[in-house]
């Protein structure tokens, strides 16, 4: 076994361990709020030999269809649904597991602590980590990155191609990386690029193909959508509601609740804009500065920005931080490890135990998610502060 490889053994064990605990034990276990119905639904349609875009209406990427339909496989009844869909979950994060091992030997941190961490940072966030399938695009990030760090780049790009077809904001490493590999040999980022190009490709190719309005519809369905209840902007409106604004409100609509009222536009496009920018200076250090280390801080960073400054900001979207959590504490980056526990541990505070009560605009709850908010826009800032401070690591 390499040095990589034994510490993930036994944090698999770690990790399953973890899994019965979201599974059986309070608070960890609690699903009140999930998304088990529709998702259950999805997969009896699409294994009834429907197809997605064209007979039932889809949100997300072409390649989330046949993980969505994997588990009702195995039950297509409530319990069935999401016993298979937590033993889906649990592969992905055991691949996550495996992937942080690598990629911390490869950056210059501690191997058994970005293990353990990999495989306990589910506990800071609950059954939300097994009711989703965000782990499994973070999974193909991971393994992305572990691709270009250990030379084989057209097979990391296209993994990311992947996982932008499965959930999109692994699109968002994609600029840090090309940016990274273009600095260690200028034309060696045209092929990794072109690959990421024909995964894209062929994707979007595939749900025109299956339906041109109903992809378009999908497209339309995520430009439509007002701020989700839970995210920067939306938050951002509530807090000056609670504190004498008037005229934002609440509604159920695009599968979750959205705040409207205030021009909802302005504030989601400005912190979109401030979240592609925080892209574009992640990955101009890692084209001034390709080092391991920048590669992997500067994508996972841009994965967070995704997050951090974007319109939705659902509770499974702290699930993308558990490699960030895990490299940081392997490197000993105590602040922003702090800053990203922080924003799961809130995450896991809100939701679902208060999710109603922000909905109802219960000022409280407001500054509960305020602050989780603002800790994944620390986050995204600590790891632009870092790349701009040239950090190189001495590899262990």
């Amino acid at each position: 076994m390499t040095l990589a490889r034994r510490p993930a053994v036994w944090g698999a064990l770690v990790a399953a361990a973890v899994w019965i605990v979201l599974l059986t034990i309070p608070p960890w276990s609690d699903e009140r709020v999930n998304d088990f119905g529709y998702l259950a639904a999805d997969a009896a349609a699409l294994l009834d030999g429907q197809l997605p875009y064209a007979d039932r209406a889809f949100e997300y990427p072409p390649l989330a269809a046949p993980i969505v339909a994997l588990p009702g496989v195995f039950g297509s009844g409530y319990d069935g649904y999401r016993l298979a869909l937590a033993a889906i979950t649990l592969a992905f994060a055991l691949a996550v597991v495996w992937g942080c091992a690598r990629l911390a030997h490869a950056s210059g941190g501690r191997v058994r602590i970005a293990v353990a961490a990999a495989a306990l940072a589910p506990l800071l966030l609950g059954a939300v980590v097994r009711a989703h399938f965000d782990m499994a695009a973070v999974a193909l990030v991971v393994w992305a990155l572990v691709a270009v760090l250990e030379g084989r780049p057209r097979i990391g790009l296209a993994l990311l191609g992947a996982g932008a077809m499965t959930k999109v904001f692994p699109l968002a490493a994609a600029p840090v990386a090309l940016a990274w590999l273009a600095a260690r040999g200028g034309r060696r980022a045209l092929g990794p690029a072109a690959a990421l190009a024909g995964v894209l490709a062929a994707g979007v190719a595939v749900a025109v193909a299956l339906s041109p309005s109903g992809a378009l519809d999908v497209v339309r369905y995520h430009l439509d959508r007002p701020p989700q209840v839970e995210s920067t902007p939306a938050v951002a409106m509530l807090a000056i509601d609670a504190l004498g604004g008037h005229g934002a409100s609440v509604a159920r609509g695009f599968g979750s609740h959205g705040v409207t009222g205030y021009p909802a536009r302005a504030p989601a496009g400005g912190l979109a804009a401030v979240g592609i920018g925080a892209v574009a200076l992640l990955a101009a250090r890692a084209s001034a500065h390709p080092t391991p280390r920048v590669l992997v801080l500067g994508s996972l960073g841009s994965v967070a920005a995704f997050a951090a400054f974007g319109k939705v900001l659902s509770p499974q979207f702290a699930i993308w931080l558990v490699p960030l959590l895990a490299l940081a504490l392997a490197w000993g980056e105590w602040a922003l490890a702090a800053v990203t526990a922080s924003a799961m541990a809130l995450t896991f505070v809100e939701f679902p135990f208060r999710y109603f009560e922000l909905v109802a605009k219960d000022p409280g709850v407001i500054a509960l998610v305020a602050a989780r908010d603002l800790a994944f826009v620390a986050a995204v800032g600590i790891c632009v502060a870092r790349v701009l401070r040239n950090v190189a690591p001495r590899q262990r």
